[in-house]
């Protein structure tokens, strides 16, 4: 790595009102008080490592004034960058293939899209006026076109900031790793579990904005985009919080499905769901207390989202397993075939499916008031003891 104060390329100097230095110098003054800048020495490029110091010290400087490292201070040192490489790049023909694409997305005027879709982390908070402000459909559709599905954003530069509060992120203290139902049974988890509950909804109470636990930075745009006609995240804002806020209440809402306390699991599925919207598994569980409390339609309802949000051929199984009860209870047992054939043919391994698919197979022709030709499509499948589904996290 290589060290670098404050004041190292003009230009972003001369924006931040600070003082100038060469680019390989040692600086002997600093813009930002005591913070440090360190940039990866692997950039190679005296150039490179100009802009690249330059975001740092619009880090620096941002938390500095504001007292914190938040959203606005990454956007604000994100859009430097992209103006200092394009600036740059210009006069002397220089190409970067992420400063390149980092330049189409300031010029398109999605930076603070970018900035929520690919470096979203605990901590950040964004206010009810900067969500608005947001243009988040149009970002998904461009990004769809301009951006590789790999895409990560660079980050080759360390800000060690002095004179900034460490500011504790709501969630980071709890327990989660210890309340893990896959290692303990939920009986012996219970107590720790329970006050893990009560803790959170302490720390939540003191939240100014609705609180996000984020799981994946990618799923960050799709759950605004599904909450910005929420009354309170519209006024409040929403704070990034530990994603061990969402693993306890999931954890709970889990142990309360084992158990057969479905009240119980609903309310803590729902928080869990509000914390992360995106988290398919925790919704299908979500699914499940409602079906068991025969509330068919909001468990309907729930299943469309938990789809809308899977990101695996066998998390989207389960949820059409989940159709499928549904519709046999409602006594729709061609449609409930067929839910649990599509989830068949996206977990092949399923012998749940396959029984339920005989199942419903038998109880066509027992009835014997079906066309032969609306029956025939449905041919009961092979059984045999293939493993359970068990998706991974």
């Amino acid at each position: 790595m290589q060290r670098r104060r404050a004041g190292l390329l003009a230009a972003g100097l001369v924006a931040l009102g600070g003082c100038a230095h060469t680019a390989g110098a040692p600086a002997t003054g600093s813009a930002t008080g005591d913070s440090e800048v360190i940039v990866s020495a692997d950039l190679g490029s005296p150039d490179l490592l100009g802009v690249w110091s330059v975001y740092g010290l619009a880090l620096a400087s941002g938390a500095e004034k504001t007292g914190r490292d938040d959203y606005a201070t990454e956007v604000t040192a994100r859009s430097l960058l992209a103006d200092s490489w394009k600036d740059l790049r210009a006069g002397k023909q220089l190409k970067d293939p992420y400063l390149d694409l980092l330049v189409e997305v300031r010029d398109a005027g999605f930076i603070d899209e970018y900035v929520l879709a690919t470096l979203a982390r605990p901590g950040w908070t964004l206010s009810g006026e900067e969500l608005a402000r947001l243009k988040l459909a149009p970002w998904t559709a461009w990004a769809a076109t301009h951006l590789p599905a790999d895409h990560r954003a660079l980050t080759p530069v360390t800000v060690r900031l002095r004179g900034v509060r460490a500011s504790a992120i709501a969630g980071a203290d709890l327990p989660a790793g210890e309340l893990d139902p896959s290692k303990a049974p939920c009986a012996t988890l219970q107590p720790a579990m329970d006050r893990a509950v009560a803790a959170w909804e302490r720390q939540a109470a003191a939240l100014r904005g609705a609180p996000l636990s984020i799981q994946l930075p990618s799923q960050t745009v799709p759950v605004l985009e599904r909450l910005a006609g929420d009354p309170r995240v519209r006024r409040d804002g929403v704070v990034f919080v530990a994603p061990t806020a969402f693993e306890v209440m999931f954890a709970a809402g889990f142990c309360a499905v084992d158990r057969g306390d479905w009240r119980a699991a609903e309310t803590m599925l729902r928080r869990a769901v509000e914390l992360w919207p995106a988290d398919a598994n925790a919704r299908g569980e979500l699914v499940q207390s409602l079906i068991m409390q025969k509330r068919s339609d909001e468990a309907d309802a729930q299943l469309d989202v938990a789809l809308a949000f899977a990101d695996s051929d066998c998390r989207r199984a389960i949820l059409w397993r989940k159709r499928g009860y549904i519709l046999f209870d409602r006594g729709k047992l061609v449609d409930a075939y067929r839910a649990y054939a599509r989830s068949l043919e996206l977990d092949p391994q399923s012998d749940l499916a396959r029984s339920e698919m005989n199942l419903i197979v038998t109880t066509l022709r027992r009835a014997g008031s079906y066309d032969e030709k609306a029956l025939a499509p449905l041919v009961a499948p092979a059984t045999g003891k293939l493993p359970v589904t068990n998706c991974p996290r």
